[in-house]
């Protein structure tokens, strides 16, 4: 009996042995079935902070931080704490921005109308292809609402248009473009058409850019080519200098440091801010 249970104990060794061996030389050996395609699905969940970080990283800002929670040197320190204080003591109906906080707040003497999350300014910024330095920080101080619109079109700045093309930069010629075919592209009013022996023979869309001759031009103000829709939102408070509150196409930057220095509110809280904050309003932004 004993020897039997041996044979068999030695039999079933010598097989795993057997498979063991033979277990390379299968891995190696050529298959029939299909490939199992790697899986390419994200591994783990991003952040709105590390996906705004990775913004402002690509576009010239070093270490960013999108969401700083206090000042980052003695003066930012002196002038937050002086407009700070500015705001908690006015009176009436106000706007009150707190830059570190990314909030906005539209106050009627001691009542509070609304809260909103608020994107601000990026602070600096490093050219296209490193060259140069913008300040992109929105202002500390006190302002007023100036205009309000419905349905604004932005009149991007010529810093805009840096980095859109890998060629020269240059403003719109008052004499118009020359082009190598004939004729010449020139300003009729609010548009840039293009003419030939005197007549106009084609109007240039807005959205089209003016690369001519392997030249970008800039489009002169008061231009439908200089206008681009969308980009405020639904509406807009002008406070001067070019600081809008505004509404957003892109409701990544609300909340966070990522404008060129406007207070970005979602769409809602930019039309409550609107229809109740007149012309006239005071904004602090500490």
């Amino acid at each position: 009996m004993f020897p039997q249970v041996y044979r068999f104990r030695a039999t079933g060794l010598a097989v795993l042995s057997a498979l063991c061996m033979a277990a390379p030389a299968f891995a190696q050996a050529p298959r029939d079935t299909v490939p199992v395609t790697e899986d390419e699905r994200p591994r783990g969940l991003v952040t709105r902070e590390e996906l705004m970080a990775d913004r402002l990283r690509r576009i010239g800002v070093d270490n960013p931080d999108p969401a700083p929670t206090a000042p980052r040197n003695r003066a930012d320190s002196l002038e937050w704490v002086r407009w700070r204080r500015a705001a908690n003591s006015a009176t009436g109906k106000r706007i009150v921005v707190s830059i570190y906080d990314r909030k906005l707040w539209l106050i009627d003497g001691r009542d509070t109308l609304i809260e909103a999350a608020a994107g601000v300014g990026m602070g600096v910024v490093r050219g296209p292809l490193g060259i140069g330095m913008r300040d992109f920080s929105t202002p500390r101080g006190r302002r007023t609402v100036l205009g309000k619109q419905p349905d604004p079109m932005w009149i991007p700045p010529d810093w805009h248009y840096e980095g859109l093309h890998d060629g020269p930069l240059r403003q719109f010629p008052a004499a118009g473009i020359a082009l190598e075919e004939g004729g010449r592209i020139v300003r009729r009013g609010r548009h840039l058409v293009t003419v030939n022996g005197g007549q106009v023979v084609d109007t240039i869309p807005a959205e089209r850019p003016l690369v001519f001759g392997g030249v970008m031009y800039i489009p002169p103000f008061g231009t439908v080519n200089r206008e681009i829709p969308d980009v405020l939102g639904k509406y807009k408070l002008d406070t001067g200098d070019g600081i809008l509150i505004h509404g957003t196409n892109d409701p990544l930057a609300v909340g966070f440091w990522g404008t060129h220095g406007c207070v970005r509110l979602f769409d809602d809280d930019i039309e409550f801010v609107f229809e109740n904050a007149p012309v006239g309003t005071p904004v602090y932004i500490y």
